[in-house]
């Protein structure tokens, strides 16, 4: 790394991959290194992910350290943990603090270190879908799904800067909009009860949407497939269940970020991270139906015209969380 100023650890850890890297930089000019990145599942803690990835990097010095995981922050300061909502990590600043040897090191929810990390990102990083020009100083929305779905804000602070609202959206319920939505809720709610919003605009739940579409079409499900596997079968026109899982999913999701914009007044734009939809567009063009979600972003009634001006865009940089989370460490003044 060449940029001047300190160097700082930062991780992002989901509910399937940990990535690492360092960083260097004095808060406005950062250099970040390519992630490692690391299955959770393949090692015991987060501990035992960061000591092999300070190994293989010499055991640098570090001068500051920030990790941000999938869950809400309990406690606060040097009292901070996160018990991963959909991993078997338990992670607290008393632990990161022990492994890196830094004093206070940043424990943040990882949409939160996402919503950090915006104001940062160039044009080349996004993926617009539509909408006006984002207003100057609004508030900011954010939410994306993967393993499981993340929700957060960016809220004016009064001073030309925001600050960052992790949220646990993904547990709210969900809510349907029409006859068919209505009935795939109601499969669901047989299987599981409670249906939150994460339990079918995630991994796991394109995996449910497609499990209680079969059910509804008296249709055995094949094996058991991933969400990977939908994405593709709907991708190569395989199979018309797939086809209509994914096509849920984007309307779903379209009616949720419209109605985190609307719970925020999110006029500064509204921003879809995690693997999945990213994942779709570069990938898969076309999978992800870009006008079925921008409809139902749109499609709340005397708000319409409201939400038509708002600004959504993916993020399409995959190690946007570590910026965010490089960023908040340099600005922290202990």
């Amino acid at each position: 790394m060449s940029a001047a100023g300190r160097t700082v650890l930062v991780a992002d850890i989901g509910g399937t991959n940990a990535r690492f890297a360092l960083a260097r930089g004095d808060g406005v000019e950062i250099e970040l290194e390519a992630a490692s990145v690391l299955p959770t599942a393949d090692h015991a803690s987060l501990e035992d992910a960061l000591g092999i990835f300070l190994e293989r990097k010499g055991r640098p010095r570090i001068d500051a350290a920030a990790i941000s995981a999938a869950g809400p922050v309990r406690g606060e300061g040097d009292a901070a943990e996160i018990h991963m909502t959909n991993c078997a990590w338990n992670i607290s600043v008393s632990a990161i603090a022990v492994a890196t040897g830094v004093s206070h090191p940043l424990l943040m929810n990882d949409f939160a270190a996402l919503a950090r990390a915006v104001p940062w990102l160039k044009p080349g990083d996004l993926h617009a879908i539509g909408g006006g020009a984002a207003r100057v100083g609004a508030p900011i929305a954010l939410l994306g799904a993967g393993t499981g779905l993340g929700v957060a804000a960016l809220v004016p602070d009064g001073r030309g800067s925001h600050i960052a609202l992790a949220g646990e959206g993904g547990h709210a319920d969900l809510a349907p909009t029409d006859a068919r939505e209505l009935a795939v809720l109601e499969r669901l709610m047989a299987s599981y009860g409670h249906v939150s919003v994460e339990r079918v605009l995630s991994g796991p739940g394109l995996v449910a949407l497609h499990a209680a579409l079969c059910a509804l079409e008296g249709k055995a499900v094949e094996g058991q497939p991933t969400g990977a596997d939908i994405s593709d079968w709907a991708s190569a026109g395989r199979s018309p269940v797939a086809m209509e899982a994914v096509s849920l999913f984007c309307g779903w999701l379209g009616s949720v970020a419209g109605n985190l914009a609307l719970t925020f007044g999110a006029e500064g734009g509204v921003f879809i991270g995690g693997g999945i939809v990213p994942g779709w567009i570069a990938k898969r063009p076309g999978l992800f139906d870009e006008a079925l979600f921008r409809h139902r972003f749109e499609a709340k009634g005397r708000f319409a015209a409201y939400l038509a001006e708002i600004p959504v865009h993916a993020i399409m940089r995959g190690d946007a969380a570590l910026i965010g989370l490089a960023h908040a460490a340099l600005a922290r003044r202990l």
